[in-house]
């Protein structure tokens, strides 16, 4: 799979697009919302940081960018609630900064890192773990949704 832009640099994108949002359309501001935020962003950390110790666990690539180092198929822990625990983590990172910053605009642009995600890297990734795994990832992926 030959992708270019790690999905963290997109997400870092989008983290600074909505920070610049803010400087064009009046932010939105309610009780609390760094609160929120704050929640978020922790259940997005915490979501990816499992992921990664699975995959460390099971000794097999966290690298999206090198499939072919995929050793393992990992479903247990939060990949049998998600098949893509670190994708969903970034989503929670990115919608954090909708509150912290008030983006109105960062809606916009949590919609196009789900569009991106998907069409860039998940489905080739469903590809490559397809070809690896046969039937066994079939299998899973008819169990486990992508997102949530």
């Amino acid at each position: 799979m030959k992708t270019k832009i790690p999905p963290p640099i997109i997400a870092l994108i989008c983290i600074v697009i909505n920070y610049s949002s803010t400087h064009l359309i009046n932010p939105i501001k309610f009780p609390n919302i760094e609160i929120f935020g704050g929640l978020i962003l922790l259940l997005g950390v915490v979501t990816a940081m499992l992921a990664t110790l699975l995959f460390k666990k099971d000794k097999t690539t966290v690298n999206p960018m090198n499939l072919e180092e995929t050793t393992t198929l990992v479903t247990t822990g939060i990949f049998s609630i998600t098949r893509n625990p670190m994708y969903l983590g970034l989503f929670c990172v990115i919608s954090s900064t909708i509150l912290f910053f008030g983006s109105w605009f960062g809606i916009i642009i949590l919609m196009f890192f789900v569009w991106y995600i998907n069409k860039f890297q998940i489905i080739p990734e469903e590809e490559a773990m397809e070809k690896l795994f046969g039937n066994k990832y079939n299998e899973y992926r008819q169990k486990v949704r992508r997102w949530i």
